[in-house]
């Protein structure tokens, strides 16, 4: 069937961009679309509907085919600047707070058990910290170490301090380093349900969410969420599904979970509610959960299966397929994502500059079901000679 008309709502992860940003950027990812497959979209501008929610109208038109979708952004840049307003002491103690709860919690355990390799990514702010500190207590106790008059340390600790707080910002936001401290902040905070304006954001994405799939005349729906939006997209299916259950069989709706983070919320001892939302999902609502996996990408837990983490017998299995970015993205542009893991990560929003099966382009404004090509065509670029064919 010819999708004429869908409704997207992406979940963006932990990042700082708010609306005008997300429609730059995605413009970008329609652009790669419209070059790939001779396509020609127009893009309205971006609208605030709520809080934290935003809408813009994208059509594309091939020879055959016409797709107008309705594109919605359920930001976090609030939460991200909540956080990153926070002083560096706070910042600094409140990661390593969260570090401590989920290595004395055995959660650490359990991340190595699904996913090795997001172990690598959860340690990196913390071996920053401690070759910080190493740094900071070298300078410090330099003069004593050098047999000088403990006099000195008058002026080696504020020195030390200086060149800490110096080293934090350059070359430490080249590394991300606060960033990721306040990203595990917030995970702690999500954890422990010690945030009013968390809580603020799950209401207004769950109203938004409802009165967007009680209004659309769409064909389908997709919720598309990437790393950490997976738990936000996720809270919010689950959340209509209690309330307004039909909302969810009306119309098929595809969860599309790219660089999934939900176990790193998921997996936590105290993680109940979130559990018993992904069981809701799997278990009970009829929404197609489709997850794309990469091993060059360090933030997410690759080769994990999120109803086996957690011991969900869901009514279909999850489709988790994995792929590799270079056959999706041209070399110079995987290249400049090659040793930054963060540019890596966001290579799943840009659009598809080799024909392949993992398109957001594509499976967002192409005129496919999602739940077509994840199912009956997955593994191949998307047969639009078909639309052709049937056209003619």
């Amino acid at each position: 069937m010819h999708i004429q008309k869908r409704l997207v709502v992406q979940f963006t992860g932990y990042e700082g961009l708010h609306a005008k940003a997300i429609r730059g950027r995605h413009i970008q990812a329609v652009n790669d679309f419209d070059k790939l497959w001779h396509v020609k979209s127009t893009v309205s501008p971006m609208v605030q509907t709520s809080d934290f929610t935003s809408t813009m109208q994208v059509t594309s038109k091939a020879e055959n085919w016409q797709t107008e979708t309705e594109f919605c952004q359920f930001s976090s840049a609030e939460i991200y600047d909540h956080y990153a307003a926070r002083n560096t002491l706070t910042r600094i103690a409140t990661g390593f707070r969260a570090f401590a709860n989920i290595v004395l919690t055995g959660t650490l355990y359990r991340y190595a058990r699904n996913s090795w390799r997001f172990v690598l990514f959860f340690l990196w702010p913390f071996l920053l910290s401690a070759a910080l500190i190493t740094i900071t207590g070298l300078i410090s106790a330099a003069p004593w170490i050098a047999g000088f008059s403990n006099l000195h340390l008058l002026w080696s600790v504020p020195l030390s301090l200086i060149i800490a707080s110096i080293l934090i910002r350059h070359p430490g936001e080249k590394v991300f380093f606060s960033y990721l401290l306040d990203d595990w902040s917030a995970a702690y905070d999500r954890i422990k349900a010690k945030s009013t304006l968390l809580e603020k954001q799950r209401s207004d994405f769950a109203d938004s969410l409802t009165k967007k799939l009680q209004t659309t005349d769409a064909q389908e729906v997709i919720v598309f969420a990437h790393s950490l939006g997976s738990v936000q997209a996720i809270e919010a299916l689950a959340d209509v599904w209690r309330a307004h259950p039909d909302l969810l069989r009306k119309t098929p709706v595809s969860l599309l979970i790219t660089g999934s983070c939900l176990l790193m919320i998921a997996l936590h001892p105290r993680a109940k509610k979130l559990r018993e939302d992904v069981r809701l999902i799997m278990e009970e609502s009829p929404v197609l959960w489709t997850e794309i996996q990469v091993l060059t990408d360090i933030i997410h837990f690759y080769g994990s299966n999120p109803a086996k983490a957690l011991k969900i017998n869901p009514r279909q299995q999850p489709l988790i397929h994995k792929m590799r970015f270079k056959h999706m993205h041209s070399e110079k542009r995987y290249q400049r994502a090659k040793g930054n893991f963060f540019r890596m990560h966001l290579l799943y929003l840009k659009g598809a500059q080799i024909k392949n099966f993992y398109d957001p382009g594509m499976m967002l404004h192409g005129p496919f079901s999602l739940q077509y090509l994840a199912t009956e065509h997955w593994g191949q670029p998307a047969p639009i000679e078909l639309i052709t064919a049937n056209e003619d």
